[in-house]
């Protein structure tokens, strides 16, 4: 019978920590934090340098999908648009185009996945929230901090998995 080696990585280690110190903020500021913790889990890489990059990615995704999705908002309560209409839905579709193109032009082609996520996660949903704006800020806001998180633990916490630094086996 074949031996079984469980190995459980420092890069795991550091996730749980980064997603353990997202909940606990969000316990503080009395908040959900499921957009840092998911930032933190996306951001947390093999090493800090990757961190920064993927954060930075993610931040600029999150800023485009966030403006997009305020335009969006602006026209829910300036025009006689009505969300979840099949007018609604064609210009939700439609701003997926300029969306991922900003991030053509910025020469980030890797953020528009979340710019289109953090975009949706505005715009199709939460709409019962007292202030949609603040909402839309406050999600902006809650995935830096998961970003800032996962780098500074990701700095802090050294891989212990000697000549692993820069590879995925740290897993």
């Amino acid at each position: 019978m074949p031996e079984f080696k469980i190995h459980i990585g420092m890069r795991i280690w550091k996730t749980v920590i980064a997603v353990f110190i997202c909940a606990l903020l969000g316990m503080l500021f009395d908040d959900h934090p499921f957009y840092s913790m998911i930032s933190a889990i996306l951001c947390m890489q093999t090493n800090t340098a990757a961190s920064i990059k993927k954060g930075a990615e993610r931040l600029l995704g999150t800023l485009i999908g966030g403006v997009g999705a305020v335009l969006i908002l602006l026209l829910i309560d300036f025009t006689p648009l009505k969300p979840f209409s099949v007018f609604y839905y064609i210009i939700i579709s439609l701003s997926v185009a300029p969306l991922i193109y900003t991030n053509v032009l910025l020469k980030h082609e890797v953020s528009s996945y979340i710019t289109c996520v953090v975009f949706f996660s505005v715009v199709l949903s939460h709409f019962e929230t007292e202030n949609h704006y603040l909402f839309a800020l406050q999600r902006m806001l809650e995935t830096a901090t998961g970003i800032v998180i996962a780098v500074a633990v990701n700095k802090t916490i050294r891989n212990n998995d000697k000549g692993k630094e820069n590879k995925h086996e740290d897993l």
